[in-house]
């Protein structure tokens, strides 16, 4: 039986919901904004400089900072703040808390300034390394742009230490909105100024990429500052707790190293392939994708991280198991009958996103099968980033490193050998197919650790709950298929509203199935 509150289980619902449609928000925000950028661009040169351009300093920052950041930095933070602090002052352990927060903070700040400037000088020789087979136009182009967006994991970096202060003191919707402040700014960017700027478009969007990172940080600060959060100006490389994270960071950073290889994998053999500008279809494919699974998981993965920390340090075995259980069950449920939907609807949702302005049938169709290939891992996906949380919180960092590198070997030998031998026939398909490839590894890896790191994390109702959430998704997949193929659209001829039309057709009806089931089979999440 759960130990949970009705009210306190009341108050997750709810808090989880307003997480899930803040990031929504934000995540719909983000198609909007990749929708104007396939409209105003297409695949040409521009486009493929800037995919390549904007890919590295994000990447960069995923690779060294992302998960380090928030897999360090809330364990250590919720150390001072949890159960383990009995007979200590709970006021002073709140300053100790704020005081290392600080200097973290610092630490990263100083950091990513050091390498801005560094990847501001090496500009072209990164744009050669991650995107050899450019053509000398496109590659100095970009070079350019990555000069203006690479001082973005400054902000990035300042913004995600933020987020983790600001979630570990229970505030969790202004950090899922901040996504949905900076898109704003991009697409405002492109409905008053990209097209007023001419040939000069391309530099205004990667000043707007640069301003849109910045105004994350200042939405994170201000309410921090209205909060009273005292902010100082320390650096002291000998604080206990800064040692503590530093300590956790090489694992963890090279556990959170899948997602953004996988991105500067693909990027790297997609711009050897012959397909016209399969850079920026690899970037619209993994857009979709990687939009899709970010508003299915990252709500539930950044609610339930901070409760499992706190309940790992105050000794809570049977609470963490049942979290962790639930947040798992939780994000299948809703990222497999998604998963089904993409793999049927995959041409439909792509013409009914960018089959506009600039961006042809042809680019349509190579989009959508490579995101089909992509769909393929977005259970794997989910998978990662929960049960990565879950041994992040139990301290366990050496597991998703190696599950990670693991994921990485795998998507870059996949890559070589789809590119070599299957580039004509998948198209970019070969590389999204190769990410997905990864994706499976490293949550096979993590699945395996998970069954023995955590007592009684394979309950029989979990079992059971796993087993109706994949026999509802065949049905509801199986329903889906059945419906298209007995319409037998024409994407890229039926227009906007005869494909949003199909995609209702064929959704909704399995939705609904999907749904009844949940409740008839009554499968449980808390």
């Amino acid at each position: 039986m759960s130990t949970v509150s009705a009210p306190k289980k009341k108050n997750a619902v709810l808090t989880v919901l307003s997480m899930a449609a803040a990031m929504v928000l934000s995540k719909g925000l983000g198609m909007v904004r990749s929708m104007c950028m396939a409209s105003a661009y297409g695949t040409g040169y521009e486009a493929n400089a800037f995919s390549a351009a904007s890919r590295i300093p994000l990447s960069f920052f995923d690779l060294l900072f992302s998960a380090a950041i928030l897999g360090c930095f809330i364990p250590v933070y919720n150390s001072f703040r949890g159960g383990g602090n009995s007979g200590r002052d709970k006021a002073q352990a709140e300053r100790d808390a704020d005081t290392f927060a600080c200097i973290f903070l610092n630490f990263i700040l100083l950091f990513t300034g050091i390498l801005s400037v560094i990847g501001i000088l090496f500009a072209p020789q990164l744009i050669a390394l991650i995107t050899p087979e450019l053509p000398s136009e496109t590659a100095a182009l970009a070079a350019s742009l990555l000069r203006i967006m690479f001082p973005m994991i400054l902000f990035t970096g300042a913004a995600y230490t933020l987020v983790g202060i600001l979630q570990s003191k229970e505030h969790f919707f202004l950090p899922s909105m901040i996504s949905a402040i900076s898109n704003l700014g991009v697409i405002l960017y492109f409905l008053l100024l990209n097209d007023r700027l001419g040939e000069g478009g391309v530099y205004g969007l990667a000043v707007a990429y640069l301003c849109a990172w910045a105004l994350q940080f200042i939405t994170l600060a201000i309410p921090l500052a209205q909060m009273r959060f005292p902010y100082r100006l320390l650096l002291d490389f000998h604080n206990p707790a800064l040692r503590r994270a530093l300590k956790m960071t090489p694992p963890i950073m090279l556990g959170s190293w899948l997602s953004p290889l996988s991105l500067l994998i693909g990027t790297h053999f997609a711009s050897g392939l012959t397909v016209d500008g399969a850079v920026t279809v690899f970037e619209y494919a993994v857009n979709i994708g990687s939009i899709l699974t970010g508003i299915l998981t990252y709500g539930i993965c950044n609610f339930t991280f901070p409760r499992l920390s706190r309940m790992n340090v105050s000794g809570e075995e049977t609470a963490f198991s049942s979290t962790a259980r639930a947040g798992i069950l939780s994000a299948l449920a809703i990222v497999l009958p998604v998963t089904a939907a993409v793999l049927c609807l995959s041409e439909e949702g792509t013409a009914l996103l960018y089959l506009r302005g600039a961006f042809t049938a042809e680019d349509t169709l190579e989009t959508a099968r490579a995101l089909r290939y992509y769909a393929l891992g977005m259970p794997a996906f989910c998978l990662t980033e929960i049960i990565s949380r879950v041994m992040y919180a139990r301290m366990s960092v050496y597991v998703p490193m190696a599950a990670s590198l693991a994921g990485a070997a795998v998507n870059l030998v996949s890559a070589a050998v789809l590119s070599a031998f299957c580039g004509e026939v998948l198209g970019v398909g070969c590389v999204t197919l190769a990410a997905s490839l990864g994706q499976w590894t490293c949550a096979l890896v993590l699945i395996i650790a998970l069954l023995r790191t955590v007592p009684g994390i394979l309950s029989r109702d979990f079992g059971c709950g796993l087993a109706k959430l994949f026999l509802l998704t065949l049905l509801s997949g199986g329903i889906m298929a059945g419906i298209s193929a007995l319409l037998a659209n024409n994407a890229v001829t039926a227009g906007f509203f005869g494909n949003l039309i199909v995609c209702a057709a064929v959704f909704v009806p399995a939705a609904v199935v999907y749904l009844a089931g949940l409740k008839i089979l009554r499968v449980r999440f808390v």
